[in-house]
C-alpha cells in the first residue's frame, strides 16, 4: 500500500514538474510577445507623433501659400492700375 502511495506522489510531482516547465515556456512566450508589442505600441505613437507634427506643418505651409498667393494677386492688382496710369 505504501509503495503504491508513493508511487502515486511521484507521478504526480513529475506530472506537476511537467506542467510547471510548460507554463514557464508560456510565460516566456507571453513576455517576449508582450515586449514586442510594446515596441510597436511606442513605434506606433511616435508614428503618430510625428504625423501630427507633420500636420500641422502643413497646415503652416498652406496658410503661408494663402498668404502668398494674396499678396501675388495684390501685386498684380497693384501693376495692372500703375500701367493703367502711366498710360
Amino acid at each position: 500500500m505504501n509503495e503504491e502511495i508513493l508511487q502515486q506522489l511521484i507521478h504526480m510531482v513529475a506530472e506537476n514538474n511537467r506542467i510547471t516547465k510548460e507554463i514557464k515556456q508560456e510565460l516566456r512566450e507571453f513576455k517576449e510577445e508582450m515586449y514586442a508589442f510594446r515596441i510597436e505600441m511606442f513605434g506606433s505613437r511616435d508614428d503618430a507623433t510625428r504625423l501630427g507634427r507633420l500636420e500641422r506643418q502643413n497646415k503652416h505651409i498652406d496658410a503661408a501659400l494663402d498668404l502668398l498667393h494674396r499678396k501675388v494677386s495684390d501685386h498684380e492688382r497693384e501693376i495692372n492700375r500703375l500701367k493703367q496710369v502711366g498710360q
